[in-house]
């Protein structure tokens, strides 16, 4: 039976419209999620501005009418955020440094060689990352007493090597076996050993899960609490989350410097992420489905 035109495009008009009311609700949603991201950042920002009479007065302003930088220069000159953050960036690059040594390592031998046990200590690697942290930090710092580590750069470092390894390791085995292993066999019938081929075939094609890795080490690194407040007592090794808790005093809290301490300590991973992006999706999502 023929359809007449009519009914045609009355089917296509509703098509549109179901199209275009479906695309209103995923960019509404998109925006709703948006205000709700960016609200409480642009708050830390605007607080980190802000003269205390508009941040402890009854009236409450979302947009200031006097900026200053007075926040700022309380808190590096007087809270010493420069020493706290130069602490912060020491132990996340050396962190992530020493962990894109060791878990691509352990991720190679988990992925392409075969020996008894291999798959038993694949799954342990996970289960130890799967441990709470609040367990095994009364462990961690007997451990560091005992060896004269406390109140050094040097105890969180290594202490950050207990959540940091296991999840790269594990997710690098899942980016490792999407690689195919005719590649690395082409260079060892070529000549090259073993970490040869490691080093001119498989990273370069791991790069985005390499970068991935470290995009996440570095940031659980820098915004540690838990391990800092404990490890680090001394002023002069703090790390930049726990210098802005010295800022909560009693029941004061110093609102100005605190918020443009946060916005120092938020300001470089942010930029960090939208750099990495890219290449932290492609390697979470690899990490996600092999394995």
């Amino acid at each position: 039976m023929a359809v007449s035109a009519a009914t045609v495009r009355s089917h296509a008009a509703s098509i549109r419209a179901g199209r275009r009311v479906k695309k209103v609700v995923t960019y509404g949603v998109l925006a709703f999620y948006l205000v709700v991201v960016l609200i409480p950042i642009y708050w830390m920002i605007r607080t980190s501005i802000s003269e205390n009479s508009t941040l402890y007065g009854v009236a409450i302003e979302f947009f200031p009418t006097k900026l200053t930088v007075a926040q700022y220069q309380a808190g590096i000159v007087r809270n010493h955020f420069l020493d706290f953050l130069g602490n912060t960036i020491t132990v996340a690059f050396l962190t992530t440094l020493f962990t894109l040594i060791v878990a691509p390592l352990a991720a190679y031998s988990l992925s392409r060689l075969r020996y008894p046990g291999r798959g038993a200590l694949a799954r342990s690697i996970l289960f130890v990352y799967l441990i709470p942290g609040s367990l095994i930090f009364i462990p961690i710092f007997i451990l560091m007493q005992r060896i004269g580590l406390l109140n050094s750069l040097l105890s969180l470092i290594l202490t950050y090597q207990t959540f940091a390894v296991p999840f790269c390791t594990w997710m690098l085995i899942g980016y490792f076996k999407g690689i195919p292993m005719e590649l690395e066999e082409a260079a060892l019938i070529d000549g090259c050993t073993r970490v040869g081929a490691m080093r001119r075939v498989l990273l370069p094609l791991a790069a985005p899960g390499l970068v991935a890795a470290a995009v996440f080490t570095f940031t659980l690194s820098w915004n540690e609490f838990l391990y800092a407040l404990i490890l680090i007592s001394n002023n002069s090794a703090k790390t930049l989350p726990v210098g802005l808790s010295n800022l909560v005093r009693g029941d004061i809290y110093l609102f100005g410097p605190m918020m443009a301490g946060a916005t120092m300590a938020t300001v470089p991973v942010m930029i960090l992420y939208m750099l990495a992006q890219r290449f932290v999706v492609a390697g979470l999502a690899a990490g996600a489905v092999k394995g």
